[in-house]
């Protein structure tokens, strides 16, 4: 496949990605706000996002996607981003807060959590400029998630399509 066509190939997913897009534009402004709070401590990541509307309203999870490493020693190993968020900040897109919580669930570790505890903090309340939601900021991206970068033994870092 040459390079024009490739970048046609990109072209057409982006494309199709964004007509099946049906959320609000405030909602798009709110997930975009949030994402913008989340400060990598280690590593680098890219803030991944799942929405999903029902009866009660606009659920919205939030979290920093894995890395997985490429070649080398650690060839296959996923590493997860620490990160921090200003939740006064997190505070200035409600209108109001109804609930706020955060949890700390553990489990066992086993080949495909090797993480045993998980955290979230779950913020439900309206959004200035829309409707009710229950955002989930995640500690570590759901296990169906795979990892959004890969980084080889040489330092080159690339996003995975």
């Amino acid at each position: 496949m040459s390079i024009e066509e490739l970048l046609e190939q990109m072209e057409q997913y982006r494309l199709r990605r964004e007509q099946r897009d049906y959320r609000p534009d405030w909602l798009k402004r709110f997930v975009e706000s949030v994402a913008g709070l989340f400060e990598p401590l280690t590593n680098v990541g890219r803030v991944g996002y799942d929405c999903q509307v029902d009866e009660r309203g606009w659920t919205i999870c939030l979290y920093i996607g894995t890395t997985e490493i490429i070649g080398g020693p650690r060839d296959g190993q996923i590493d997860h981003a620490s990160f921090c968020i200003d939740l006064l900040q997190l505070q200035k897109f409600f209108e109001t807060i109804d609930r706020l919580e955060w949890f700390s669930v553990s489990g066992s570790a086993t080949e495909n959590n090797p993480i045993a505890v998980k955290s979230l903090l779950s913020v439900h309340g309206k959004v200035s400029g829309g409707g009710q939601v229950r955002l989930e900021l995640l500690g570590t991206p759901p296990n169906v998630v795979k990892p959004g970068l890969h980084l080889r033994p040489d330092g080159v870092l690339y996003e995975t399509l």
